[in-house]
């Protein structure tokens, strides 16, 4: 576990310094499969967060009428939107509607995240094909460790703007894990 936090760490706070990159591939190889997939559960989560809030800050009629694409109960009463908050929170709301809609943005969150990251590996080892390869796990390490600090600020980002700040963090992404696979030693 102590090896997986050093990873962490060297993978949130290294810029341009080639060896610290080569200590991080070095910590990436200690900590093992266990703690890559612990930092890819725990960076889905992070991402995943803004959307699980905007989704549970919804009162019944809003989501009802959001999820049918009109204003299904045309009233200009309070009182009837209101009794029907109530119905519908007294029948089990929580557990039988929101629940599953908070699983299945996460289970699709989830996706994402493994398409996205599988697809980075795939091409960061074809973007070193002429120098040195890296083995699918430091390739992987590269990816989910230097992923911290922006999940972190995507997840901040996301609180105005859910849904688009999936959009922003994968570019910056991609964008820190090429930089430093560029400072990997020997390519």
């Amino acid at each position: 576990m102590n090896d997986y936090f050093r990873a962490v760490t060297l993978g949130a706070f290294t810029w341009k310094n080639e060896e610290r990159i080569a200590l991080l591939l070095e910590y990436v190889r200690k900590a093992g499969g266990k703690g890559l997939l612990l930092q890819f559960v725990l960076l889905t989560f992070c991402l995943n967060f803004p959307v699980t809030f905007q989704i549970a800050r919804l009162n019944p009629h809003e989501l009802y009428s959001r999820l049918h694409g009109s204003e299904q109960l045309t009233m200009n009463n309070e009182q009837r939107i209101e009794d029907f908050n109530m119905g519908m929170l007294e029948s089990g709301f929580g557990r039988n509607v929101m629940l599953p809609l908070l699983g299945m943005a996460f289970v699709l969150t989830l996706i994402i995240q493994a398409v996205f990251y599988l697809c980075t590996v795939y091409f960061l080892g074809l973007s070193r094909m002429n120098v040195t390869p890296l083995s699918f796990r430091e390739r992987m390490g590269i990816a989910l460790y230097s992923s911290t600090l922006p999940v972190l600020a995507a997840a901040l980002f996301g609180m105005y703007l859910p849904t688009v700040h999936i959009i922003v963090y994968y570019f910056i992404i991609i964008f820190v894990v090429f930089q430093r696979s560029r400072l990997c030693p020997n390519g």
